[in-house]
């Protein structure tokens, strides 16, 4: 089975991005645009197109369901996973950039992870239901970070990056 792309929105209106395909364009167009930037200054990147964005812990039901993890879970082609695997192996992550916005209830992101002494950096496009990030957004602000959890499709393993400053990916505030 091939990996999700990124405007594959199988599951037709209940999919996050039903509607609002050209804004993840849109989000996807900036993040190469990054990309460019980073490479241009002679940095390494790896450009990561999720097929599937869900924010943990899961709402079913009105019930969050009994989850230690906090974040954002993040399904990318295995290719794209095995690269961005062997790059976090050998480098320490130290800081980051999110640029966000929100079209509806639609939260759009993208968040650039630098290693900045390898000179590395990975960039993580992200989308997601503000209505299905309630409890996502209750607990991270209570711990003060919120995580994201990239993986195959096979949901073998993860590479989990921490963002310190978790409103910086959080539903704007009325």
């Amino acid at each position: 089975m091939d990996d999700p792309g990124p405007t594959d929105v199988g599951g037709g209106e209940d999919h996050p991005l039903a509607g609002v395909v050209d804004r993840w364009e849109a989000v996807i167009d900036d993040m190469e645009a990054t990309a460019t930037e980073y490479r241009d200054a002679g940095w390494t990147v790896v450009e990561l197109h999720p097929g599937d964005v869900t924010p943990l812990p899961p709402v079913r039901g009105g019930d969050a369901l009994d989850d230690d993890r906090v974040g954002l879970d993040i399904l990318v082609p295995d290719d794209e996973f095995e690269a961005v695997e062997a790059e976090a192996e050998a480098v320490s992550f130290d800081s980051y950039e999110v640029y966000r916005a929100q079209a509806g209830s639609i939260v759009f992101a993208v968040t650039a992870i630098e290693a900045t002494a390898a000179e590395l950096a990975v960039l993580v496009p992200l989308y997601y239901r503000a209505a299905d990030a309630g409890e996502m957004a209750a607990r991270a602000t209570e711990r003060g970070r919120l995580d994201l959890f990239v993986r195959p499709l096979a949901d073998d393993r993860r590479v989990v990056f921490s963002q310190e400053e978790p409103a910086l990916l959080l539903p704007a505030t009325e």
